[in-house]
């Protein structure tokens, strides 16, 4: 506890009187630091802390005092003990105790530092023993009844809207009508338009309420719904199948965690299940959901520098992206940002950062085993799998036996033989096992061990050896033959020699001196030497082979063809039987390794191990400062976790903790989610950013009954969901009223429904819909929308699909960072930074991409036709038969008049591309 006296902070001040005006921002260096360092820092600074306060350290301020208060609370300068003492509010605790206190301006100088927020250049890494905030989203949901209305009004949505609404002399719309409802709750859960015969039998229904109501519970209970809203959550995380960066190659077994979303939404899994699994998936046996951990751009191993601050920085990279992940998707939290220092804005400190970090110290990027029916039936052949490896395994041993031949050379290969006083040593690689370049990490020669000596490696730089080769590739420096004899093979750090093409190379070390030596050591690089010979340089200048492969065993990996093997003393009938048992052991192995593996899914992989986690200095992975434990970010309370269990306990302890009924963000952000994509913008327009800087809720009371409510009824999304569309809310017209939008003209109190454009999946789908051509297959490896699956350019897109690219969009592949062709223009996003809240643009490409590309051009022959197949050749039953598709409705007297000539003159397909470029098509009304 560190009491607050301060003779030396506020004594006699000669500081002038403040520069600074009402309006202008407080610099702390300009302002404030003259007057700590001029009366305060003789006795409060880094020589001397009387009563144990240092005021040239923000943490110390962060602390409270003896009093019970905190001594400097950012953004309140009245609950700061420290504008409390230099005012004298109490008689007894005055600064400076005795003599002239400070003066009016300077108090308003460090009262109005607090109340920016007390920014400190340099401080901002620092700790204090306690967090606390007043920010709203930090405090435990208010479930406060709905306000008082008529009995009529049952919906408690309603109710807190109204009343609202009544705080500025509002009210709701009329209802919509029941063509225009049908369609948009349709869009709305399901991203497709209603049939034409359900509108039919909804709309001319006497009791339409209950089958509205019906129609609701079908749209919840079909697959589409899954399909809608599993983009919206992709959209969130970025989730992509290509790793993005430098290569962004595909991530090829990505795809199961879209179908997990997919199929968990439309079960309507618990959304406290829902986020357990993607936490702690591998704990209940649904590995596909930890996708969500790993859902970030990552690079690759082969794009990350082998020296030790390169690893060090990729590995803090990696984990910042499961950081960003959690915090934003879940507790709607910007927790990135204080990786480097303090949260500038939020009560998020850099050790909370690191702390949350550790929770995922034991995770990796890459495949893991996908657990469930297929795994259970890939185990069921794994001992016909063994037997097949056991006999084919016999069979090449016996071959070997039968003819005498030498074992295959090894990854790491010595060759041994007579000692022999050489001056160099050559290595000519006539084949590699797998056609390649050749390839080496180390070509080390070891001189004769003797009473007075030990065994050297005289290949060495370090020992005056000079490398040579007949080529090396010009990919970068990093394969040239000097790596040869560098004495390092480590594959993290290390890179080896490669020759430029294919074919025969041959590798030479000549030693500083005549040396005796008695065996070869070569490591193998990116292929393995199979056919080769060894030469040393006797000191007569006489080349002398000292080993060759002319009597070995081929490598069971070894895969060229029987005529190009040559085995002395061999026919090629005896080489060629060698070759294909090797052949069938090949494959018989991959098979077994393939159901030993498992089927794979791109998900987190956990070390049960992990490595220790450190608070890093300004976020430099250089430079570590303390060893941390794992640990909630401290405003937010305590997770039940103690030192030493196991890496899953972790993971356990923060999924347990986000899922607690009385967290006061998960709901929160849940909800506001879903009505996001109900209105098109949440009841806090911030989605993925509940702190400070987010916006505040356009209607705090009904969040928080929404989220207790949710929280306390099972956590179901198609609960809340039906509660929403069921509400005069989202049942009211989307007309526009003059008086309400002279006082809301962004609609934030919800007067109308807000119209709003479809998303380009939305748009995409509703196409296929109406031409009749949508596929509903579900679920596995997506179409491609480009004729390549990943990279960095190239990327032509496929113009005309086939029946598997007229699935619903969500089951394209998805390519970080590009732009898909036509409806990237309708703010589709590339995944290259999350989307909680997507733009919604209108500009010329739009309507151009619509009426002329080849797919749109495509459908609209589709749609003709298929109005043909159903309607005949009656001119004007075939355009009321396009309105009904498209629209819901049939055209007007109006509408009937100026397209009849269109259709007459031009075709009905005409008719179709002009239904698929208008508003009422594209937008949810």
């Amino acid at each position: 506890m560190i009491r607050l006296i301060l003779p030396a902070l506020l004594c006699a001040v000669s500081v002038g009187a403040s520069r600074v005006d009402a309006d202008e921002s407080i610099d702390f260096q300009a302002d404030v630091h003259p007057i700590l360092s001029a009366h305060c820092l003789d006795c409060h600074g880094q020589e001397e802390q009387e009563a144990g306060l240092r005021l040239d350290d923000r943490a110390s301020l962060l602390r409270v005092g003896e009093r019970g208060s905190r001594i400097l609370v950012p953004g309140k300068p009245k609950e700061s003990l420290l504008i409390q003492a230099v005012r004298g509010d109490q008689a007894d605790f005055r600064m400076p105790p005795q003599g002239r206190p400070l003066t009016d301006a300077q108090i308003v100088t460090l009262s109005r530092w607090i109340q920016q927020g007390a920014d400190w250049p340099g401080q901002m890494e620092l700790d204090g023993d306690s967090v606390t905030t007043d920010h709203w989203s930090f405090q435990p949901p208010n479930l406060v009844p709905p306000p008082h209305a008529p009995d009529s009004i049952t919906n408690p949505i309603d109710r807190f809207v109204l009343a609202r609404l009544a705080e500025h002399g509002m009210k709701l719309a009329m209802p919509a009508d029941s063509v225009t409802l049908i369609r948009r709750v349709s869009l709305v859960l399901t991203g497709l338009p209603p049939s034409p015969q359900r509108v039919a039998q909804i709309a001319g229904s006497e009791s339409f309420d209950d089958e509205y109501i019906r129609f609701v519970d079908q749209l919840l209970d079909s697959p589409g719904y899954g399909e809608r809203w599993a983009q919206h959550w992709l959209d969130v995380i970025r989730w992509a199948e290509t790793v993005g960066f430098e290569t962004n190659l595909a991530r090829p077994n990505a795809w199961p965690y879209r179908d997990w979303v997919i199929g968990s939404l439309n079960e309507d899994k618990p959304y406290d299940q829902f986020v357990f699994e993607q936490i702690a998936g591998d704990t209940v046996g649904q590995d596909a959901a930890l996708g969500f951990l790993v859902a970030g751009p990552a690079n690759l191993p082969g794009q990350i520098g082998r020296d030790e601050e390169a690893m060090r920085q990729a590995r803090q990279d990696e984990l910042d992206e499961v950081i960003r992940t959690v915090s934003q998707a879940l507790f709607g939290l910007t927790v990135g940002c204080a990786r480097c220092h303090n949260h500038k804005f939020d009560p998020i400190l850099q050790r909370d950062y690191y702390s949350m970090q550790a929770i995922f110290a034991g995770l990796t990027y890459g495949d893991r085993r996908w657990r469930g029916e297929e795994n259970d039936r890939w185990n069921a052949k794994l001992p016909e799998a063994r037997k097949k490896v056991h006999s084919a395994v016999a069979l090449v041993q016996s071959l070997q036996q039968k003819h005498h031949l030498l074992p295959p050379v090894t990854d790491l290969q010595t060759e041994s033989f007579e000692a022999v006083e050489a001056t160099a040593v050559r290595m000519t690689i006539d084949a590699t096992n797998t056609n390649a370049a050749a390839s080496l990490y180390e070509l080390q020669a070891w001189s004769a061990a003797s009473e007075t000596a030990e065994s050297r490696n005289v290949a060495l730089a370090s020992a005056a050896a000079q490398p040579s080769a007949s080529s090396f590739a010009l990919a970068n420096q990093t394969r040239h033959f000097d790596n040869l004899v560098d004495g390092s093979s480590d594959r993290r750090q290390a890179f080896p020699w490669v020759a430029t093409n294919a074919g025969p190379a041959w590798i030479q070390v000549d030693f500083a001196d005549a040396v005796t030596i008695d065996r070869i050591v070569w490591d193998r690089g990116s292929s393995v030497p199979v056919d080769y010979k060894i030469e040393v340089q006797a000191t007569a200048g006489k080349w002398i082979s000292v080993a060759d492969t002319t009597r070995r065993m081929p490598r069971v990996d070894d895969v060229r063809p029987a005529e190009n093997v040559s085995i002395d003393g061999l026919s090629a009938d005896a080489v060629r039987e060698i070759v294909d048992a090797n052949g069938q052991l090949r494959a018989a192995q991959a098979e077994l390794s393939r159901l030993s593996a498992g089927p794979q899914v791109y998900a987190a992989r956990f070390d049960e191990s992990p490595a220790q986690t450190w608070l890093l200095r300004r976020g430099d992975p250089m430079q570590r400062t303390q060893q941390l434990e794992p640990a909630i970010p401290l405003v937010l309370g305590k997770m039940e976790y103690r030192r030493k269990q196991d890496e899953k306990a972790r993971r356990l302890a923060l999924a347990r903790h986000l899922t607690d009924p009385r967290h006061p963000l998960t709901a929160r952000v849940a909800v506001n989610r879903v009505w996001q994509h109900h209105f098109g913008r949440g009841l806090v327009d911030s989605p993925s950013d509940f702190g400070k800087m987010g916006s505040p809720p356009s209607h705090p009371l009904l969040l928080d009954w929404l989220a207790k409510d949710f929280a306390g009824n099972g956590w179901s999304l198609k609960r809340l969901h039906r509660m929403i569309v069921t509400s005069m809310t989202f049942r009211q017209s989307s007309r526009p009223q003059a008086d309400c939008i002279a006082v809301d003209a962004d609609t934030r109190l919800l007067w109308r429904f807000p119209p709003r454009r479809l998303e380009a999946e939305g748009i995409r789908d509703s196409i296929l819909f109406v031409s009749g051509k949508l596929n509903r297959k579900m679920g596995g490896p997506g179409f491609d929308l480009f004729r390549q699956r990943g990279g960095l350019s190239d990327y032509t897109p496929i113009e005309t699909f086939d029946e598997n690219g007229w699935r619903r969009m969500i089951y394209a592949h998805k390519i970080r960072m590009q732009a898909v062709d036509i409806f990237g223009a309708f703010d589709c996003p590339d995944a290259g930074q999350m989307k909680p809240k997507r733009t919604r643009s209108v500009t010329p490409i739009q309507s151009l991409s619509l009426m002329n590309s080849p797919f749109v051009y495509r459908q609209a022959e589709f749609f003709a036709d298929r109005i043909k197949q159903e309607h005949g050749d009656d001119v004007k039953a075939q355009i009321d038969a396009a309105y009904q598709f498209a629209y819901s409705r049939s055209p007007r007297p109006a509408e009937l008049k100026a397209v009849l000539p269109l259709v007459n003159e031009y075709g009905l397909q005409q008719l179709c591309r002009v239904l698929f470029n208008t508003s009422e098509f594209l937008y949810i009304q």
